[in-house]
This record gives C-alpha cells, structure tokens and sequence, in this order.
C-alpha cells in the first residue's frame, strides 16, 4: 500500500511540472541543494506535499501529508537567530525543512533536516548561490509542541 501511495504521489510531480509546484498548488519553499538536488514543498490544500530529487527528473522522494499532521515552528522575535520551520512527518522519520538568519551577521542557511526515529540522520544544505523560494514565514499550519 505505501509503494502505490509513494508511486501515486510521484506521479503528481510529472517532470515538466518538476520545476515548480504543480497547478492549483502554492510553494512554500523550494531550493537547490550543493548537489543540485531540489527540495520543494507545496501547499496542495488538504495535503503539504514535500519532494526531493535531481533537477527535470521524478524526484527520488515525493509525500503528500495531510495538512493536520505537518507542523511550523516561526520565530517569536527573540535572540540571534531568525528561524522558520515546516515538519513533514513520513512513517518514523522527519522531514524539517528550515530557513535561518543569524541577525548579526547576516548569514543566511536553509535546507532539509532529516531525522529518523527522533535522531538526526543528515542534513542537506541548499546551495547559497542558488534561488530560494522561501515563503515558510506565516504559513498556515499547526504550532509545533
């Protein structure tokens, strides 16, 4: 069942519509990694759809969640770092996608955290040099506890 659920879902994400959420979605976020790899999440209404995945090809991860068990965490205005989080929960592991300022410097991070069972696996980092499309301040979803 979870294998036609994940097939079903890739589907949505045809490679010509790969590029961008497809139609009748919003982007809530979308980067190109140092690996040129894209994470992208979309706002599909009912569901958060999150995928990963090299440029013009079917991504090698796509999920669509439904939109009460994906979580935000928005920065409060309190200490150095801005930052701003969506949680796409997939089985026991965790998809953090996060963009983060530090307000002295000015550096800017962002990427996907990928956590299994409570313990971070990986990060992957979006390259610096690409266009990010970062629309994770203000969305639309449940606090994280």
């Amino acid at each position: 069942m979870k294998k036609l659920l994940l097939l079903a879902v890739s589907a949505t994400f045809s490679v010509g519509a790969w590029a961008n959420c497809p139609t009748k979605t919003q982007t809530i976020f979308q980067c190109i990694t140092t690996n040129n790899k894209t994470i992208q999440v979309c706002d599909a209404g009912k569901n958060i759809k999150y995928s990963f995945g090299k440029i013009n090809q079917a991504p090698e991860l796509a999920v669509a969640v439904l939109r009460n068990k994906v979580t935000t965490y928005q920065w409060e205005g309190i200490g150095r770092y801005e930052n701003y989080s969506v949680n796409i929960p997939n089985g026991n592991h965790l998809y953090r996608v996060f963009s983060s300022i530090d307000k002295i410097n000015q550096s800017h991070s962002a990427g996907v955290e990928i956590s299994r069972s409570g313990d971070l696996i990986t990060t992957v980092d979006c390259a610096p040099s690409k266009k990010i499309i970062n629309n994770l301040i203000g969305v639309e979803l449940q606090s994280e506890d």
